[in-house]
């Protein structure tokens, strides 16, 4: 579905409208002007030193933060899940005829199958995947806050 538009109709409010021109006047073209990049601020090679060790500083600690957590609460969420399979498909099997208590209580992970194994492996590899993606994003943040404060002159005395 493609949307034109009726080039007589302008959104500028000073602008006029000319037919001839198809609706563009010489007010509404502006001229475009190559514009310089401006580049950082010149800083000290000490200084730069300093902001290096600081933003390897905040990425190591953000990113070694993000690491424990993705392997604690990746661990907590793959045992809850397969625990509520046992619970949930494992256990009541076992009480049915035919079915072994002491191999279910000696062997849960082979008791709650290749899917119930899977399913809480890829929660578990979900959840560490968050914790350490938000980690990255947080280290980003914080170099880039470190960048500033250098390139702007923050806390200069």
């Amino acid at each position: 579905m493609a949307i034109n538009f009726n080039p007589a109709i302008s959104f500028r409010a000073k602008a006029p409208i000319n037919p001839e021109n198809n609706g563009i006047s010489e007010e509404n073209i502006q001229p475009v002007t190559q514009v310089p990049a401006t580049s950082p601020a010149k800083v000290s090679p000490v200084r730069g030193a300093f902001s290096d060790i600081a933003k390897f500083y905040v990425s190591a600690s953000e990113m070694t933060k993000a690491v424990i957590k993705a392997g604690a609460y990746g661990f907590m969420t793959g045992t809850a899940v397969a625990a509520y399979k046992w619970m949930s498909k494992a256990l009541p099997n076992a009480f049915k005829e035919g079915g072994s208590i002491v191999n279910t209580i000696k062997h849960p992970a082979r008791s709650i199958g290749w899917k119930g194994n899977l399913f809480a492996g890829v929660a578990a590899l979900g959840v560490a995947t968050y914790h350490i993606v938000r980690g990255k994003l947080k280290a980003n943040q914080g170099t880039a806050n470190v960048d500033h404060q250098l390139y702007t002159g923050h806390r200069d005395i």
